[in-house]
């Protein structure tokens, strides 16, 4: 009765914090910890059996990003994404670890605690990206795969933490025992993952049985997670390898539609449970060390990412959007403290600052990255008669081509999913372009098939005159990210009014933004993909060419309204 009573409280509390997180536009993670700590100070222990339950929320949430990652998104910024996270964790480590000594943190709490603050929100940023349909733009490629590294990182981490807590023998030992083993078991997972269960989850798949396909499902993700916990590493993790290695597979995305609503259930438990390691009175006599430490971090991790995309090659809008958005401290830091609690390589106290300060970090986290825009923007206007400073916010690229080229040409601005079958169609038709592209194995590629191309950020005044702004007979932004798009529309206005502008829009609200902005054509793929199904019906049925017409245009008629 107890656990059906706790099971009671907490999915009520779960419910209404959730609310009032979306009421405020915070991730409903958040109003789910928060509801944890109101809960947990007023329930009675014997009611909190529930806390049980709430390890598979870890386990089916993990398993479900796992899914939704793919190695393939990887690959297309490799380099800054390994290189690049994985310098951003050692260093983050490194000065968090002699930042915490300072507050007089044991050696091993402060390193756990370091460990914990290097990784960011993959849920978080994932979501903020894809509601601001920036996924696909070159700030979201980088970030989705330095998260997808950072997330494999925490594999290691979990592994030593028995062995910071004693239980692996000596030193060198312990370290490569642990490492080996963690090698070992991510090499099986991701053997089996790639060649033995989506032949299983195919056949069953096969049945057109939902029931089975979700048991399945939930079978492998707990079933993973059972086996890298024999080996010492985290059941989550686990869970968390076997989503990535089949996120390839041609049912990913069904297994994900079928396990994801008893997942929302079970994670809901989880965060819920992990507010009782919060203790108001712990949290309010700490409030000092728990505001510094969340400043410190944030900061931290802004200038680690910004000069490290800045080595790499990556300035101004770009840069600041990448080091704003992987400035929070991640879910898996809760995974990581929940553990080193368990082993009691922290204290009660020091994993409530833990995730006090990983809670504020995710708090602040969507506000951050509404900054990213005005930021840069005045961070310009700052350093511009600094040429020094200057570079670190603008484009500065290497110019490969002579504006003096150019007339009544097209400039075609992304050369993505959308900017390639323009580009191929300008090309058949021997139409004079130029692309602008900020991906330089995307450069490489088209200047090794002869296509005139410029590395460097549309939105930067320098990349568009290089190209002939002025004397171009039209630009199309085939670029998904919408505040550049209106920086780009701006200029392009200022500088050549007739120029002709056609841009590619995300979202409803971006195709109206872009109408009140004057934007001579606007394309939104998902309403001609729409249209293209409307006319293949209809023409399936049997009607007449005259009515197809009539109904698309009564369609583009309405959405013009």
């Amino acid at each position: 009765m107890d656990l059906i009573l706790g099971l009671f409280f907490i999915i009520v509390a779960a419910c209404l914090g959730g609310f009032i997180a979306k009421l405020l536009r915070l991730p409903s993670l958040v109003g789910y910890i928060i509801a944890g700590i109101i809960v947990g100070a007023i329930l009675p222990s014997n009611f909190r059996q529930v806390s049980s339950l709430a390890d598979v929320g870890i386990i089916l949430l993990l398993f479900s990003i796992g899914l939704e990652l793919s190695f393939d998104r990887l690959s297309r910024y490799l380099k800054i994404a390994v290189l690049g996270s994985l310098i951003q964790i050692v260093l983050t480590v490194f000065f968090s670890y002699l930042i915490l000594s300072l507050f007089h943190l044991s050696t091993v709490a402060a390193l756990v605690l370091s460990l914990g603050f290097s990784v960011s929100s993959t849920a978080v940023i994932v979501k903020i990206l894809g509601d601001k349909g920036e996924l696909d733009t070159i700030h979201g490629g980088i970030i989705f795969g330095w998260l997808l590294v950072q997330d494999l990182a925490v594999v290691p981490m979990m592994v030593v933490l028995p062995f910071l807590a004693g239980e692996s023998g000596s030193a060198a030992g312990g370290i490569l025992l642990a490492l080996g083993k963690g090698a070992l078991v991510i090499l099986g997972v991701v053997f089996l993952g790639k060649k033995l269960v989506p032949l299983i989850i195919h056949r069953l798949a096969a049945i057109n049985s939902r029931e089975i396909l979700l048991l399945a499902s939930i079978a492998l993700a707990l079933g993973t997670a059972a086996v890298t916990s024999y080996f010492g590493i985290s059941p989550a993790l686990g869970a968390f390898l076997a989503g990535v290695v089949i996120s390839g597979s041609q049912e990913d995305h069904a297994i994900f539609a079928e396990t994801r609503p008893l997942r929302d259930i079970f994670v809901a438990l989880f965060f819920v449970t992990l507010g009782f390691m919060v203790t108001p009175s712990v949290v309010i006599s700490n409030i000092g060390l728990i505001l510094a430490l969340t400043a410190i971090v944030l900061l931290l991790k802004i200038v680690i990412v910004f000069i490290i995309s800045f080595v790499f090659g990556y300035r101004g809008k770009t840069a600041i959007a990448n080091s704003f958005a992987l400035a929070q401290v991640g879910e898996f830091a809760f995974v990581i403290f929940s553990g080193a609690l368990a082993l009691n390589l922290l204290t009660f106290i020091e994993t409530s600052i833990g995730i006090s300060v990983t809670l504020l970090t995710l708090v602040v986290s969507p506000i951050l990255y509404n900054l990213i825009l005005p930021f840069w923007r005045k961070m310009k206007i700052l350093t511009n008669n600094r040429p020094g400073l200057a570079k670190l916010f603008s484009a500065g690229e290497k110019h490969s081509i002579e504006a003096e080229g150019f007339r009544d040409h097209i400039i075609i601005c992304g050369y993505g999913r959308v900017g390639k079958w323009i580009g191929k169609a300008l090309q058949s038709f021997g139409v004079p372009f130029v692309v602008v592209e900020y991906n330089q194995t995307i450069v490489q590629e088209l200047s090794v098939g002869g296509i005139p191309v410029l590395y460097g950020d549309p939105t930067e005044p320098e990349v568009l005159e290089a190209v002939g702004v002025r004397y171009s007979k039209a630009v199309i932004l085939a670029i998904p990210d919408r505040v550049a798009q209106e920086t780009l529309i701006a200029y392009v206005q200022t500088v050549a009014p007739a120029t002709k502008i056609i841009s590619r829009a995300h979202q409803d609200s971006d195709w109206e933004k872009l109408k009140d902005l004057r934007v001579d054509k606007v394309v939104q793929p998902e309403f001609e993909a729409a249209l293209a199904i409307v006319k293949s019906v209809f023409s399936s049925m049997g009607k007449s060419k005259e009515e197809i017409s009539a109904v698309t245009k009564s369609l583009r008629l309405s959405r013009n309204r």
